[in-house]
């Protein structure tokens, strides 16, 4: 397999500035979207550095209309224990984002008489979004009505190909591609909860394949993702992985 790391995985949302130490991501349009506005660290910063950053970053998120705070750190390093305990002191969430991927063509292939994936064309994406409101609904109400009129919107001219699932002409399963030179990444991936272990995700996963045409497929799990399961038997090998901090209404 050709080698990939989390530098490979695409990040939306606009630059406002970059060094060796971090980039800051500030997209006023997106200003609730965490993942769009938000410090990535390229190198790992001392306590008191990010002690200072914090305050730093609530003021320029605050000038835009952002009410959270947003940190991610260095892949593969694991934070210590002082740092834990004031990030829980603070009132952050600590998370772990994990990082698979597999070479297209070892992908099994799978099919069912009562399962279809497709591109989303401008008549799906309605039933796109009935699938995609059910995972965004514990960010809130603000979140979906603005994410989902975003991608309304946008739908023709993001960086996202959307495909979704139906199971007997009902959609139940969707997924986001991000297709570059080197490789496919799979973002947003989900099967509505009634609907799963039926296959769903791994016809899904087959469609993908077909996509890729021997690229390499990645994907991004939270570390608490009981899918990650289903990946690793499905062929996906652990990359690595990167510690993130979230604290909303500040």
């Amino acid at each position: 397999m050709e080698h990939i790391s989390m530098k490979d995985i695409y990040q939306g949302g606009l630059v406002y500035s970059t060094d060796m130490m971090k980039t800051i991501y500030l997209t006023p349009e997106d200003s609730i979207i965490f993942d769009e506005n938000k410090w990535m660290y390229h190198r790992m910063p001392s306590l008191q550095q990010w002690l200072s950053d914090i305050d730093t970053q609530l003021q320029m998120h605050h000038v835009q209309g952002s009410h959270h705070l947003s940190f991610t750190f260095p892949e593969n390093i694991d934070l210590n224990e002082q740092f834990k305990a004031e990030i829980n002191n603070r009132g952050f969430e600590l998370g772990c984002l994990e990082m698979y991927a597999i070479d297209s063509n070892q992908v099994q292939y799978a099919e069912h008489p009562d399962i279809t994936v497709k591109f989303v064309s401008h008549s799906e994406v309605e039933d796109y979004l009935k699938v995609y409101q059910v995972f965004a609904e514990p960010f809130g109400d603000t979140y979906v009505q603005h994410s989902s009129q975003m991608i309304r919107n946008n739908h023709d001219l993001d960086h996202v190909d959307r495909v979704i699932a139906y199971y007997n002409n009902k959609p139940v399963g969707i997924l986001d591609l991000i297709i570059t030179s080197k490789c496919v990444e799979i973002d947003g991936f989900g099967v509505i909860p009634e609907f799963q272990r039926r296959g769903i995700g791994t016809i899904m996963q087959s469609f993908v394949a077909d996509v890729a045409q021997n690229k390499i497929i990645i994907l991004v799990a939270d570390g608490e993702d009981t899918a990650k399961d289903m990946y690793v038997k499905q062929g996906y090998s652990y990359i690595g992985f990167c510690q993130q901090v979230l604290k909303e209404d500040v």
